[in-house]
């Protein structure tokens, strides 16, 4: 195959996976906006925000899978621009294996410390508004979905690899749509905060496990995971590569989720919840970008292994100018109309400050543009200067949020999070990225 048919067929995947993923995406965005209002006024202000907290906390335990997870997505796509049908489905088999031991370690790790860990000192909250066995028994519920969920996230990854992330998106829409479906059913029967957080883990476990089952026997049959096929060299490769997304995850985790537990633990639930909806109103638009970026990454790596350097400098910038302007002007008009939408979404009750809208507004700019650029870094597999990266941000957030949410309040948690990625990623990636983008282009014309 041509370069230049590789490059056609690299444009056709990602334009198929974006007309599914647009529609998964926006169901995503919908199911989400109708979710709030429902869980809002069933379970109240606070104990919305101490189901956001525990999802927040719950979701630092990302790092778990050991990275195997992202390391599928990058070996399957590298395989498909040089390797062979039998190596593919060795790669696929030991990726699978490798997360399904992650999900056991994981489950029997967590029932350890569980019954240890002081969950309402962790949640920030008092035995006067929060009964102890329910607050343990929502960590238990949405702990065991994660864990449950891990070796079914096999076949998205693995999707992603192929640029098949189209698949991945469908099965994605049809959880949400379940989730509603189940939290709607739970509410009418009102089944409580434990009964609200099951029904909405449930539908994401359900369309996953479909996905998984129905690629693995139909679809994709002739590279579905077999123990036979397991490759100690590509466990190894797994691992190794894994390892170093498994810190990335670890760090990023902390710069995304640490701001509801902090928040939850100075100012309490309620707290919690007015930052959430705000962040959630932001959080829109990276979402929607993200389906222009996800399939990127497959695509890059696909084209780097074929010595393609040419397409991958002319799309990566295209995408960055995308991301700057879409990212710019949306954040202007969030900020201009942002309390009118979310009084007219959940109330009067969670209406933020004009100075927590602005710092929405910076943050959601920074992440558009932040995860375009992501895609690239993935994709040449610059996992270790990440790992620099995030792990300054997540930590110098971690100071700084507490500093300043003590010192100017609630606010203070996002504007900790715009000032350490300012200094730890965008200075750092504006020298980096264009001697990377230069320094291949040269070797790709010597090769």
């Amino acid at each position: 195959m041509t370069a230049n048919q590789r490059a056609l067929s690299r444009k056709q995947k990602i334009i198929k996976t974006l007309s599914v993923a647009s529609y998964a995406k926006l169901v995503g965005v919908l199911v989400s906006f109708a979710v709030v209002p429902l869980a809002i006024n069933y379970l109240g202000v606070e104990q919305y925000g101490l189901w956001v907290t525990v999802s927040s906390l719950i979701a630092l335990l990302s790092f778990v899978d050991g990275g195997a997870g992202n390391a599928l997505v990058n070996m399957v796509s590298h395989a498909t621009g040089n390797g062979t049908e039998k190596h593919i489905k060795a790669i696929v088999s030991s990726g699978f294996f490798v997360l399904l031991l992650m999900a056991v370690i994981g489950v029997v790790v967590f029932f350890f410390v569980y019954d240890l860990v002081p969950w309402m000192w962790v949640l920030g909250l008092s035995g006067a508004n929060s009964n102890p066995e329910d607050v343990a028994l929502l960590v238990l519920i949405i702990g065991l979905a994660f864990f449950v969920g891990m070796p079914c996230s096999a076949a998205g990854n693995i999707q992603r690899g192929f640029q098949e992330g189209n698949i991945e998106a469908f099965w994605s829409a049809k959880g949400r749509l379940l989730s509603l479906l189940f939290v709607y059913i739970a509410i009418e029967m009102d089944f409580g905060l434990t009964g609200f957080a099951f029904a909405f883990v449930l539908g994401p476990i359900i369309a996953s496990l479909s996905n998984t089952v129905y690629y693995f026997t139909v679809k994709k049959k002739r590279v579905s995971p077999s123990l036979f096929c397991l490759n100690v060299n590509d466990v190894k490769g797994v691992l190794s590569t894994g390892s170093l997304f498994f810190v990335l995850q670890i760090t990023s985790a902390i710069q995304t989720q640490g701001d509801n537990i902090i928040i939850a633990n100075l100012l309490g639930p309620s707290s919690v919840s007015q930052y959430a909806i705000c962040m959630q109103l932001f959080m829109v638009v990276p979402m929607l970008m993200g389906l222009l970026w996800a399939p990127l990454w497959p695509a890059y790596r696909e084209a780097l292994a074929s010595g393609d350097a040419k397409w991958v400098r002319r799309v990566f910038l295209k995408s960055l100018k995308l991301a700057f302007f879409a990212g710019l002007s949306s954040a202007i008009l969030l900020v201009l109309f942002g309390q009118k939408a979310i009084q007219l979404w959940v109330g009067d009750e969670l209406i933020p400050s004009v100075l927590l809208l602005v710092g929405c507004g910076l943050w959601m700019l920074l992440l558009v543009v932040g995860s375009a650029t992501a895609m690239l870094l993935n994709a040449f597999q610059m996992v270790k200067t990440q790992i620099i990266v995030a792990g300054c941000a997540g930590f110098l957030n971690i100071a700084l949020s507490i500093w300043l949410i003590k010192n100017i309040g609630l606010e203070g948690a996002v504007y900790g999070s715009i000032i350490s990625y300012l200094v730890c990623a965008v200075i750092p990636y504006s020298f980096l990225i264009p001697s990377l983008l230069r320094r291949y282009s040269m070797e790709t014309k010597t090769t």
